[in-house]
């Protein structure tokens, strides 16, 4: 982590409010095993300097273990957005984007630079659950990333979190970065990448743990916005789904749907989930709902109108 040359990665890392949560994720990245020599950019546009704080004692320049540059926007910044600027500031020809409330498996950096130089233009990272989940961190897991689960094959896709995502940076800065906005800026980008014919790998060998939220009322808001971008995207980057795009009624069924896709995935993934969700399905069936809903509202929006909230 040390030395005048070029990092051989760059970890970019979005922030805003993450005060709670970065220090587990930089500390994560300061045990790395046979780790690259890497730099680590946060982009913090949080409205104060509590999650700068927290990160600054890390910093090689404060005592700490990091090459670590803390990027201030006073500007709020959507995620994807603030991962491009970290990507424009950073150095290196390979590209890790991690969220704030993620920690690191210890050998997930040296996993990244060898799925990238296998030849994966993208490579995405298995996401586990939180320590001693509550039943809203489980469901909003599952919701969000049941097909990232430990145990999910590798496999070829274009659906890759950005919650822990590898670029090349060629690839990267070919397909023009995440467009800004509040969510499903990783479908967007995955997808274009994906319809170039690009490599995406899913590698269960790189590891994340997601520190996933906990409260109904988060949960529920959550999955508005969730499905809210997920319906725009469809309609405005060409997503699969173009059916409901034409016929946005047909987003009655998606909780059924989503439901059974979610059962029958964990059943063959994740049999541990699939108990759960054996039991929690009425649960995860309403909050589909109110993705669902919030999807048919996001696919009826017209191009320039406001992400819903």
């Amino acid at each position: 982590m040390s030395g005048d040359a070029d990092p051989v990665l760059s970890v970019v890392i979005p922030a805003y409010g993450a005060a709670g949560t970065i220090g587990d994720c930089l500390a994560s990245l300061c045990v790395q095993r046979e780790p690259p020599h890497f730099e680590v950019l946060l982009v913090d546009s949080s409205p104060d300097d509590a999650t700068e704080r927290v990160s600054r004692p890390f910093a090689r320049d404060a005592g700490g273990r990091l090459d670590l540059h803390c990027i201030r926007s006073s500007e709020r910044l959507y995620p994807g957005s603030a991962r491009n600027l970290g990507a424009r500031r950073a150095r290196a020809a390979r590209l890790l984007f991690l969220d704030a409330d993620c920690v690191a498996h210890p050998d997930l950096l040296a996993r990244a630079v060898i799925a990238l130089d296998a030849g994966a233009a993208v490579a995405g990272a298995a996401i586990a659950l939180p320590e001693a989940p509550s039943v809203s961190a489980r469901l909003r897991h599952l919701l969000e990333f049941k097909e990232s689960l430990p145990g999910v094959p590798a496999r070829a896709t274009w659906q890759i979190p950005s919650a822990c995502v590898a670029f090349s940076r060629e690839v990267f800065e070919r397909h023009g970065g995440f467009p800004d906005t509040r969510a499903s800026e990783d479908w967007l980008l995955d997808w274009a990448v994906w319809q170039a014919g690009e490599r995406m790998q899913f590698d269960p060998r790189m590891r994340i743990r997601h520190q996933t939220s906990s409260g109904w009322v988060d949960l529920l808001r959550y999955a508005r916005v969730l499905g809210h971008a997920s319906g725009r995207a469809r309609r405005l980057g060409g997503l699969p789904g173009q059916a409901i795009v034409r016929r946005p009624w047909l987003a009655a069924a998606l909780p059924f749907g989503r439901t059974a896709r979610a059962l029958v995935w964990c059943a063959r993934h994740a049999r541990s989930q699939f108990v759960f969700l054996c039991v929690a399905w009425p649960l995860y069936f309403t909050i589909a709902a109110v993705w669902a809903h919030a999807f048919a509202a996001g696919v009826r929006d017209r191009p320039g109108t406001a992400p819903g909230g």
